[in-house]
């Protein structure tokens, strides 16, 4: 059974990374956080981001669903996207590093232990 944790994770990074696409030219994800180690206060911080980042998706879900045209989609889904990334920049990461740190979660099993016993997940 996955994580219901690492899923809402692994659909931010996703959508951050199509947004960005679609904004920017693609940037390759800071190499020093997939490398170097990542301290408890980070992986704190990161599930604090993660959860306002899940309650916002929430939040839109329903509304983007029931929108009327393409138009009010992207409206909608342009909001979310916009207070996604300001929760993840309160908690101190840009969004090339939360999603550095979001793609290692997905491969890195003993990183994934630590964040769920942080969280009690």
């Amino acid at each position: 059974m996955r994580n219901p944790l690492l899923a809402s994770v692994t659909l931010l990074a996703a959508l951050f990374t199509g947004m960005a696409a679609a904004q920017a030219p693609q940037q390759p994800p800071q190499q020093a956080l997939t490398q170097e180690a990542i301290s408890d206060a980070q992986l704190e911080k990161l599930a604090s981001a993660m959860d306002e980042v899940r309650s916002i998706s929430g939040k839109y879900s329903g509304p983007y669903q029931q929108a009327e045209d393409t138009q009010e989609a992207q409206q909608i889904q342009q909001q979310a996207h916009q207070e996604m990334v300001a929760a993840v920049s309160r908690a101190g990461f840009s969004i090339d590093e939360y999603n550095a740190i979001v793609q290692r979660l997905q491969t890195d099993a003993q990183l994934r232990r630590r964040l769920n016993n942080l969280t009690g997940a």
